[in-house]
């Protein structure tokens, strides 16, 4: 199998050259840093579609499970897939991506997993305020679901030679796992009626993302994209890293100040600035989020949370990452992929140029995806 890894990897350098790869990353580069304007915007396709399927929402990274350690079929699919998706002139830089999974560091407290329609997801294990005092300091690098992304990163790295950086997984973030021990409903209460055991398990959550986030970096050997939002961005590894935040569609901007700011922030110090991802909408919480010293991005689908509205709240200094989804929430309309590039791109510049378009190819061919290409880029010209 390492031959076969080898001549994939190989066909990915012969399709991804340096001349290829270094104008993308130079544009996102200078969005990110934001001292220089890029030559144009860049944008990133969130996956290629099958060759003949156009009656459903082509997959993207994100969507794939966590694969089980050692898992060789896994890594070949990321490495042909990677290169299935050469024919798109975006600004994708090749990189590989362990899953995405609730129970990544929940399991390692004691969380069972359930699978119901195909979906994996985590039983709570707190029922009382009192139960917070209970929690287990994890191992992580032995204990659940956690252990078994490590292990799955190390032999990556080993399977390919170190010839191909690594996206962190799906992390979630603070309150996503708090919520994931705790409930929805039990968590939002007990912010109510115990504030002090939320504080309480909102530290150790914190501490634990950042703690397994450092174990992450170890064994990707320091060669990591510290962004999962989506996985096919890239992120200066210096310059921050991401999270997860679903709960902000769901809680009033009094409890986010209170519950949500303040270990952000913690994150971001530690890491240099951090980037928040949440579903739905979320443009009551924009002005809060805003807030967070340390907030380097935002990425919300803008069928969902407004593009304007997130412009306006988050402002020049902050970068916009913005996709479409087949949801729409209060009344925004829904986009085909040509109307998202032709709404997002003169969108950004109108505004500044601080934004990633990330196309989803949502309905269309491989030949319609590769074919929309070319209008990103011009539109895409500052």
């Amino acid at each position: 199998m390492l031959e076969t890894f080898n001549s994939l990897l190989d066909d990915i350098a012969r399709l991804y050259p340096s001349e290829r790869i270094e104008p993308s990353r130079r544009r996102l580069r200078a969005v990110w840093y934001g001292h220089e304007k890029p030559d144009r915007l860049p944008f990133v396709f969130t996956g290629l579609p099958s060759e003949d399927t156009a009656s459903a929402p082509a997959p993207t990274a994100e969507a794939e499970p966590a694969p089980p350690p050692g898992d060789d079929e896994v890594l070949r699919s990321q490495l042909e897939a990677i290169i299935a998706r050469a024919q798109l002139a975006d600004d994708y830089i090749p990189s590989l991506f362990p899953g995405i999974r609730q129970g990544l560091l929940a399991t390692a407290y004691g969380a069972r997993e359930v699978v119901t329609g195909g979906h994996t997801w985590v039983e709570p294990i707190l029922r009382d305020p009192a139960d917070v005092d209970a929690l287990p300091r994890p191992d992580f690098s032995r204990e659940g679901v956690a252990a078994d992304f490590l292990e799955t990163i190390r032999y990556w790295r080993a399977a390919t030679g170190g010839r191909i950086p690594i996206q962190m997984p799906d992390m979630q973030g603070p309150l996503d796992l708090a919520n994931n021990l705790w409930s929805t409903e039990g968590l939002l209460l007990a912010m109510q009626e115990a504030p002090a055991a939320v504080h309480k398990l909102l530290t150790m959550m914190t501490d634990d993302y950042i703690r397994y986030m450092y174990l992450v970096r170890e064994a990707a050997e320091d060669d990591w994209v510290p962004i999962h939002c989506m996985p096919v961005v890239w992120l200066p590894p210096s310059q921050g890293v991401a999270l997860s935040e679903d709960l902000l569609a769901v809680m009033s901007p009094r409890l986010y100040r209170e519950f949500g700011v303040p270990y952000n922030q913690r994150i971001a110090e530690a890491y240099g600035g951090v980037v928040v991802h949440s579903c739905g909408s979320i443009e009551h919480n924009l002005s809060a989020l805003a807030a967070t010293p340390g907030l380097l991005g935002l990425n919300v689908s803008i069928t969902e949370t407004s593009l304007n509205a997130a412009l306006n709240a988050i402002g020049s200094q902050r970068v916009l990452l913005a996709h479409h989804a087949a949801l729409t929430c209060h009344d925004l309309p829904s986009l085909t992929p040509e109307q998202f590039i032709r709404t997002a791109l003169p969108t950004f510049k109108a505004w500044h140029w601080r934004g990633i378009a990330m196309i989803v190819p949502l309905e269309l061919t491989r030949q319609q995806a590769v074919g929309l290409a070319p209008l990103a880029a011009e539109l895409a010209y500052l």
